[in-house]
C-alpha cells in the first residue's frame, strides 16, 4: 500500500509540474513583465502603461497653459517613408495622464507600425509654459517590437504657433503644428 502511495504521489506532482510549464510557455517568457519600448520624439517609433485619469481631468481643471492644450501633427521622414505623428494634449494635474501620441508610418520590410504613447506630467508648469512631461509608455503596439517606451520631455511652445518636443536626455525635437 505504501507503494502505491508513493507513486499516486510522485504522478500528481509531476502532472503539476507539467501542467505548470505548459502554462509558462502558451504565456510566453515576458508574462507579468512590463514590456519596454523606446519613444523619441524625433526618431521612430516610441512608448509606457497608462496613468488612470481622473474625473476632475475631464472637466479642465490642471496647470497646463491653455496654448498647449489639442491635438498638434507632425512627421518624420527616413529611408522607409514618412511616419506621421498626432500628439494629443488634455488638461491634468502633475502625475496624471496629459500626453498621448500616436505614431503610425512604414517599416523597413515593407510593413506598417501604429504605436500610441502616453506619458504623465511631472511638473507643474508656469504660466506661460514649458510643459514637463515623463517618460512615455506604450498603450498600444502594432507590431509591439516597432514601439519603444521614450524618455521625459519638454513641451515649448514657439513664437510662430508651433509646439517643439524635445527629449530631455539627447536634445532630439520634433516640432508640431496645431491640428484643431
Amino acid at each position: 500500500m505504501t507503494r502505491r502511495w508513493a507513486l499516486i504521489t510522485t504522478i500528481t506532482v509531476l502532472t503539476v509540474a507539467l501542467a505548470f510549464v505548459v502554462v509558462q510557455l502558451v504565456r510566453g517568457p515576458d508574462s507579468g513583465k512590463e514590456q519596454a519600448v523606446k519613444e523619441q520624439p524625433g526618431a521612430g517609433p516610441a512608448a509606457s502603461k497608462p496613468a488612470e485619469s481622473d474625473p476632475a481631468d475631464d472637466k479642465g481643471d490642471g496647470s497646463i497653459p491653455a496654448g498647449y492644450l489639442g491635438t498638434w501633427s507632425g512627421a518624420i521622414d527616413n529611408a522607409a517613408g514618412r511616419s506621421t505623428r498626432e500628439l494629443v494634449i488634455q488638461q491634468g494635474t502633475v502625475g496624471r495622464t496629459v500626453l498621448s501620441l500616436t505614431a503610425d508610418g512604414p517599416l523597413d520590410n515593407g510593413g506598417s507600425y501604429h504605436c500610441v504613447f502616453e506619458a504623465i506630467l511631472t511638473a507643474e508648469p508656469s504660466p506661460d509654459g514649458p510643459v514637463e512631461v515623463g517618460p512615455s509608455t506604450v498603450a498600444v503596439g502594432e507590431p509591439m517590437s516597432s514601439c519603444t517606451a521614450g524618455r521625459p520631455t519638454t513641451l515649448t511652445l514657439l513664437p510662430d504657433g508651433s509646439l517643439r518636443r524635445e527629449n530631455a536626455d539627447s536634445g532630439e525635437q520634433l516640432t508640431y503644428t496645431k491640428s484643431d
